[in-house]
This record gives structure tokens, C-alpha cells and sequence, in this order.
């Protein structure tokens, strides 16, 4: 068997200046030395020649194609297309680290395959940006070629900037500034109800007019990341709202004076949320809210203001993250269902006779619900039922990713959009919270996500 070394790339596509470019389409490349160049219908081939041994390496550089899909969905459907289909992969593709490149959203995997009594090692590089996309695919079968391999991946280089020409004549923001509307190719999200979407220019926005005015949620740029989403909020969040002020409170209470709310959005990306009351210039005191989502060594940055006491804001946004993605991100694995196992319960306080109704979910996947019938009894008593089992209604659940199915003995089944979050108010201590939202959701009307706590 020759010997396969799986292959440590960047794919940040970086020019070169140590040899002669060569164009096509897109994407700019250096051929390796020894190897040879054959043009073909769909693109270019790059080959290592033939050593006699059956040892090979092939570059296949593929046409640009006009798309409207998000980088992660590029990436997946060419591994479809253009890896499975050819060679027999042994299982799901490693996942490089995504980066963003001349506004390109790259999203790059590896696989090991079988070449008959021998094994191969296939790669695929998908950009993404300006309304296409270009692929990039390697394979080999031996390390013999691992250097000029190596060498054809950071000779790489997008010819084209897939984010659009500012014109402004005001310097450029420092690298650790919020950089203004971002493009609308960094997010892939679904409409909260009632909310529509403004996608004009390079900005991206979600928006709902009221009775009290319109309600807007900013999409905005991506900022250079401290490796610290709460060190981040601090300097983002009078930056993005910049000239107003904590509402009776200096500016360093942020955090002492603020609503968090932190987790994992569907992608497994960490994020941070707070919102505090602000005002302007003797103005009326509105809800400002910062939403942070970590993605590697950058932090996306999401903003939305609302009436001191209203919750049109805070809906959306609820809504926005069962399924809220970043473009060119590669997805981690979330644990649902060790997250879900336990009981949790709606309506609990800090008393026990406010809890109302309680679900049980088990690691077998099962599911136990027990509703109460009045508010007399207290918190020990619905222990004691719980436990004992001794509940109104019970089934089987599955997890499909962020989205639970439960099916009623009846034989009646429903879906919920899933997360899990964590919330405080101040200083005070953090607990735990899970979300449902039906996936048969009303396009029509949206409604309040109720926390449901551990119990």
C-alpha cells in the first residue's frame, strides 16, 4: 500500500511572488514543476507525469457557475457531484478551517478513497462569491507529490473581488472597528414572520413596520476577532450604537446593567447577545441590542433597537437563531440529545408551585410530559410525579440536527426547530434554557419563544 499523508492546507487563497502565474477563469495558478497541463470542456487538468509505478497526482480546475447558494451548500453539492461520483470516499469529508478572501467565502475537505488494492487522498477547494462559484479538486495516491501539491494550493489566487467597490472617500476603519454594513453574501438566514427582507446594495436587513415605527435588525460586517466575544462586546457595542448612552447609568455599566444571553447557534459557533436600555442627546430611551457570533478569528456583528418594553426585536431574533448561518463555515457538531436527556419545564420561577408543565426526555428516546392541573400544589409534588413517572402523556423523539420530531403514542408527530442558551440579568448567576420552535411554523404571525429551564 503507498503511503498517503493527509495534507495540512490553507485554504486562504494567497498570491505567490516565487513563479509565474498562469490564468483561468477566476482563479489564478502556478502549474507544479514536472507536471503537465490538458485542457478540457469544464476546465483545466494539472498532472504529475508518470513515474512508472502507478504513483499519481492530478489538479482539476473547474470552470466558474453561476449560484445562488451559501458556501457550505457549494462545498456539499460538489462533493456530491464532483467527488463521490468519482472516486469512493470512506466516509464524510475532514473540514478545513473557512476563510474569507477578496469577499470569497472558501470552504475546503479531504477524504481518503479507495483506488483498488491502493489508497488515494482527495481535496476540494469551493469558492464562493459574486454570484458563482469555482472548485478546485486534488487527488493523489502517494506522498511523493506532497511538496508540488503544497506548492499548486498556495499559488492559488482569486483575479476577481466578489464584495462591491466602496467609493467613500473616508478612511477605512482600524481592523478592530465595525466596518459598516456587511455583505449580504456572509449570511444565510430564514425571514422571521411578519418581518421582511431588504437585501439592497451590499447591505442586508430584516424589517417590520409597526403602529411605534419600523423595526430593523442589521446584518453587518465581520471585525477582527480578540479571541473573547464579552472583550469584543465591550468596545462593539458603543461602537455600533455610537453617540448614546447607558439610560441613569454611565457607559463602563454595560454589563452590570445589561440582558446576556450566550450559546451555540445551529452552525455550533458560539455567540454573546446583550441589549440595554439607551439614549441619545436627551432623546427616548430604546433597547439596544448587539448580537456577536464567533467564526474562527473574526466576529459577525448583528444589531437591532426597539421600544424599551417591546418585544418585536427580541422575536426575530429568537426566530433568526434556529437557523441563522454563516456562509463558508464549516458546521461542529452539536450533542443535542445530550443536551435535551432530562426533564424541563415551562413557566418555572423562582417558586415551585409556578411550574405548569414539565417534560421528561430520556436517552432511550422517550418522552414523558406531565401538565398541571392547578397552581396549588408545589414544586416537591411535580418531583415526586416526574420521578415516579406518573405522567399524562408519553412517545418517542428523534434529532435530525437542531430539528426534534416527537411522535404521540396516537401516532401523531411534530417538529420544533431546537436550541440551547443561557441567560442572566446583570450580575447575577446564569441558567440554563432550551427553545422550541415549530418547523410548521405560521408564515403569518410570529410568536414569543417561551424558555423552557431544567429542572
Amino acid at each position: 500500500m503507498k503511503k498517503i499523508i493527509p495534507f495540512a492546507i490553507s485554504i486562504v487563497l494567497v498570491a505567490s511572488a516565487l513563479a509565474q502565474k498562469q490564468v483561468f477563469d477566476v482563479l489564478n495558478y502556478t502549474i507544479p514543476k514536472g507536471w503537465d497541463k490538458t485542457e478540457m470542456p469544464q476546465g483545466i487538468q494539472l498532472s504529475a507525469r508518470k513515474d512508472g509505478k502507478g504513483n499519481y497526482a492530478t489538479a482539476i480546475i473547474l470552470g466558474s457557475a453561476a449560484t445562488t447558494a451559501a458556501a457550505n451548500e457549494n462545498f456539499n453539492n460538489s462533493w456530491e457531484k464532483l467527488v463521490k461520483s468519482t472516486v469512493p470516499v470512506s466516509g464524510e469529508p475532514t473540514m478545513q478551517e473557512p476563510a474569507v478572501e477578496k469577499g470569497w467565502n472558501i470552504v475546503s475537505g479531504q477524504a481518503i478513497y479507495n483506488d483498488g488494492s491502493n489508497k488515494g487522498w482527495v481535496t476540494l477547494i469551493t469558492a464562493t462569491g459574486k454570484g458563482k462559484m469555482a472548485n478546485v479538486v486534488i487527488m493523489t495516491n502517494t506522498d511523493k507529490y506532497q511538496n508540488q501539491i503544497l506548492d499548486l494550493i498556495k499559488s492559488l489566487d482569486l483575479n476577481e473581488t466578489a464584495t462591491a467597490q466602496n467609493n467613500n472617500t473616508n478612511p477605512a476603519p482600524s481592523t478592530n472597528a465595525v466596518s459598516g454594513p456587511g455583505n449580504k453574501n456572509i449570511y444565510s438566514i430564514t425571514v422571521p414572520p411578519t418581518w421582511s427582507l431588504n437585501a439592497g446594495g451590499n447591505s442586508l436587513t430584516v424589517e417590520k413596520n409597526t403602529t411605534t415605527g419600523k423595526r430593523i435588525i442589521e446584518f453587518m460586517g465581520m471585525i477582527k476577532s480578540s479571541g473573547s466575544l464579552e472583550k469584543d462586546m465591550e468596545h462593539i457595542f458603543f461602537e455600533v450604537f455610537d453617540g448614546w448612552n447607558l439610560f441613569n447609568s454611565p457607559n463602563t455599566l454595560l454589563f452590570e446593567k445589561g440582558d446576556h444571553e450566550k450559546g451555540v447557534t445551529c452552525q455550533g459557533l458560539p455567540y454573546y447577545m446583550l441589549s440595554n436600555s439607551i439614549t441619545k442627546n436627551g432623546s427616548d430611551v430604546i433597547k439596544g441590542t448587539v448580537l456577536l457570533i464567533q467564526t474562527g478569528t473574526n466576529v459577525a456583528v448583528i444589531n437591532s433597537a426597539d421600544k424599551i418594553l417591546g418585544s418585536e426585536s427580541d422575536m426575530a431574533l429568537n426566530f433568526l437563531l434556529f437557523n441563522l448561518k454563516i456562509n463558508g463555515i464549516a458546521e461542529r457538531n452539536v450533542d443535542y440529545k445530550k443536551q435535551l436527556t432530562g426533564t424541563w419545564a415551562s413557566n418555572s420561577g423562582l417558586y415551585g408551585n409556578s411550574l405548569s408543565t414539565a417534560t421528561s426526555y430520556t436517552a432511550e428516546g422517550k418522552y414523558y410530559v406531565l401538565t398541571q392541573s392547578s397552581y396549588t400544589v408545589g414544586y416537591d409534588y411535580y418531583n415526586d410525579l416526574i420521578k415516579k413517572k406518573q405522567f399524562k402523556g408519553e412517545g418517542a423523539f428523534t434529532l435530525k440536527g437542531n430539528v426534534l420530531e416527537r411522535k404521540a403514542i396516537s401516532g401523531a408527530a411534530t417538529k420544533y426547530f431546537i436550541r440551547f442558551y443561557s441567560k442572566k440579568y446583570g450580575n447575577n448567576e446564569w441558567w440554563d434554557a432550551m427553545g422550541l420552535y415549530g418547523c410548521n411554523y405560521d408564515k403569518d404571525k410570529i410568536e414569543t419563544v417561551l424558555p423552557f429551564h431544567r429542572i
